[in-house]
């Protein structure tokens, strides 16, 4: 794949290492203005460095900011509209899996760390970049799922559990929150028809997880992952469908679709169709969001 992105601007969070990271690589490679949103100042330095390397692009540019953090999301977005009046592609590729929680941990604003990042930060950065989404259409959105959730083939939304108060283990938060993706992505995909902006979604399949992020976990787990490492594919082969959702003229009137790594449209599980479910978390995390009644298309 190989387009002409010279005029286009794409967002990527969590750009610093892995797929997202990857991604930028290929954007960059191909003209396209990249903005890597990263928390970790230290290490979208270095990741900031290598792409621009990697890419031979200098149109590469690092912007921090924190998922969980709600001040932190509000900042950023006010800080890329003041830098940039257009975006053509936002990326959400960031995601917390952390492995290491043995009970919920909340964030300043209440809220189940993993949660709060691989969903409600979500929610909250398109809602504060939707009028320039809008203003440079036709643009794209992509959310990002994971494969992992066939696992959980009967998994819906937990109303009572988004803090992980009554049922909690890392490994359920994040496929709970990427579940939430899922469905955040087909109803954002309802409210903006007519608008230019596309949203779609990811099912990442087993990606090959770098030893920094083996970091801290336990023996047994870094093990297991080392073993699923010789079965995943690179990170540059699952950003080849960030790429081609993000860039190919054949997907720019497609929205509201779940794609795989073979750039195929796949069904999620039958309970994340539910619009009630749509309505109901779309209404909850706009609570939690701070954003009742301002949302995106409300």
């Amino acid at each position: 794949m190989n387009y002409n992105l010279e005029n286009k601007t794409i967002l990527i969070t969590g750009a610093n290492s892995g797929i997202g990271k990857a991604a930028a690589v290929q954007l960059a490679a191909m003209g396209a203005t990249v903005v890597l949103a990263c928390r970790s100042c230290e290490r979208g330095e270095q990741a900031l460095h290598d792409v621009r390397t990697n890419a031979n692009s200098q149109k590469v540019e690092l912007m921090q900011v924190d998922l969980s953090s709600q001040a932190s999301i509000r900042a950023f977005a006010a800080e890329f509209q003041a830098r940039h009046s257009h975006l053509d592609v936002l990326i959400h590729n960031a995601a917390n899996f952390d492995q290491s929680l043995k009970t919920p941990v909340l964030t300043g604003d209440g809220v189940e760390t993993i949660f709060a990042t691989n969903h409600v930060g979500v929610f909250l950065l398109t809602h504060l970049l939707l009028e320039t989404l809008k203003a440079s259409a036709p643009s794209r959105i992509l959310t990002v799922a994971s494969k992992g959730l066939s696992v959980y083939p009967f998994l819906d939304i937990e109303f009572d559990n988004l803090n992980g108060q009554r049922n909690f283990s890392p490994q359920h938060a994040y496929y709970h929150s990427k579940l939430a993706q899922i469905l955040f992505t087909y109803d954002l995909a309802e409210r903006l028809r007519g608008t230019g902006v596309t949203v779609n979604c990811v099912r990442v399949t087993n990606v090959a997880v770098a030893d920094e992020r083996l970091t801290g976990l336990d023996p047994w787990v870094r093990r297991l992952y080392e073993i699923k490492r010789r079965m995943s594919i690179r990170p540059e082969r699952q950003a080849q469908t960030y790429v081609y959702l993000a860039a190919d003229p054949a997907v720019q009137e497609i929205t509201g679709a779940y794609w795989d790594e073979n750039n195929q449209q796949v069904r999620s599980s039958p309970k994340s169709y539910n619009r009630e479910t749509w309505k109901r978390l779309w209404d909850e995390t706009e609570r939690l969001a701070g954003l009742k009644g301002q949302s995106p298309a409300a």
